[in-house]
């Protein structure tokens, strides 16, 4: 037996939804969950298709529908990979219940947690009942293992005089997330994540190319350190290349510029001109989808004129958002009204829910978290 490492415990994505449209059950309803998908694949009988090579078969099969079982609460399941970024990672969905064998595939159904409905990044919930209705049989997910560990093959059994693949055997889960497909990584989740998690989703592609390898780590070490030489060299000369300009260096005028280099002046100009453009643009049109009737007109003038640059002026909006959502929450009582208690802080929430609900402070911070006021 060998035990699986951290970085190898989310399996490829297992695609398709069982019966189809007729799988999505929007009007069921209970207390904590609106809405249902049933008969999602969980996991697929057969060898794992990347360098880990890992032999999924019906003993690993039937150990993932009892690990998802035992799990009383269900499954916990996410929207987007963990390695996303900080603002896709852990994005509750809902809980997937009901695992059983459906012959060479494991299945389960995906309650859509109430909350989902209304989150910071918007209405997941619908997304995902959309998505999973309008291309069933694309609908991926992919399990995070728990406790696992792989079984080799007695050394004299040999297939066509090789080793035969390790086989994946679990004992518990830790999630199955609803993701993406790896090749097209522009697809489901720019429309709820804004665009840094496009860096993260490519560089997740990338490494999971990479390490496909089997000698990748050598080669990102080797990388590394032929960058690491030759950055030193590029800035020594560069130093060097600084103080003999700078004593050569004529001072200049910007009327002798002018004079002088009409040319280039008009270039660079032009030049400041787009990027000056480009910047007040960006704010603007951020302010209007972020921040929509919300009162930031000041802060985006105040940003323009003084030269703030995206980052900064969007941090003064939030900053004024926050500020607002106090004052609203803890408003002052009137002349014959009394006074009105104050609003729990969301921590305070959570560690409530957590102590009554018995789960992890995460998932309680994020069952009690507020939608964000568009």
């Amino acid at each position: 037996m060998n035990e699986i490492k951290n970085a190898q415990r989310r399996l490829e994505t297992a695609f398709g939804i069982k019966e189809g449209k007729s799988g999505i059950d929007r009007a069921y309803e209970d207390d904590k969950y609106k809405g249902v998908i049933r008969g999602f694949a969980v996991m697929t009988q057969g060898n794992v298709k990347d360098m880990r090579g890992w032999e999924i078969d019906e003993t690993t099969l039937s150990q993932i529908v009892e690990a998802g079982n035992k799990v009383q609460l269900g499954l916990k399941s996410r929207f987007g990979h963990p390695n996303m970024s900080s603002t896709a990672l852990g994005t509750f969905i809902g809980r997937a219940k009901n695992f059983r064998k459906d012959g060479g595939i494991a299945r389960a159904d995906l309650f859509i947690s109430k909350t989902a409905y209304e989150t910071p990044d918007g209405d997941i919930a619908s997304y995902v009942l959309d998505l999973a209705e309008k291309d069933p049989e694309a609908f991926g997910t992919s399990v995070v293992l728990g406790e696992s560990d792989l079984e080799y093959a007695d050394e004299k059994k040999k297939k066509d005089g090789k080793d035969l693949p390790p086989k994946l055997r679990v004992s518990s889960l830790m999630a199955v997330d609803v993701v993406d497909d790896p090749a097209a990584n522009d697809g489901m989740f720019n429309k709820h994540f804004n665009s840094s998690v496009e860096l993260s989703a490519k560089a997740t592609e990338f490494m999971n190319k990479l390490l496909d390898n089997p000698d990748a780590l050598e080669y990102v070490i080797s990388f590394l350190e032929r960058y690491r030489t030759n950055r030193v060299d590029i800035n020594n000369k560069t130093e060097v290349l600084k103080e003999e300009v700078s004593m050569d260096a004529k001072v200049l005028s910007v009327e002798e510029l002018k004079k002088d280099h009409p040319d280039m002046v008009s270039a660079l100009q032009s030049e400041a001109i787009k990027d000056e453009r480009l910047r007040c643009s960006t704010i603007v049109k951020t302010a209007h989808k972020e921040f929509a009737g919300m009162g930031m007109d000041p802060i985006v003038e105040e940003s323009i004129d003084s030269g703030k640059t995206l980052d900064a002026s969007l941090a003064a909006m939030r900053g004024k958002r926050l500020e607002d959502l106090k004052q609203n929450a803890n408003k002052a009582p009137g002349a014959d009204q009394e006074a009105t208690p104050q609003k729990k802080s969301h921590l305070e929430t959570a560690r409530e829910y957590q102590k009554e609900h018995k789960c992890s402070l995460q998932e309680a911070l994020s069952k009690t978290a507020e939608p964000r006021q568009k």
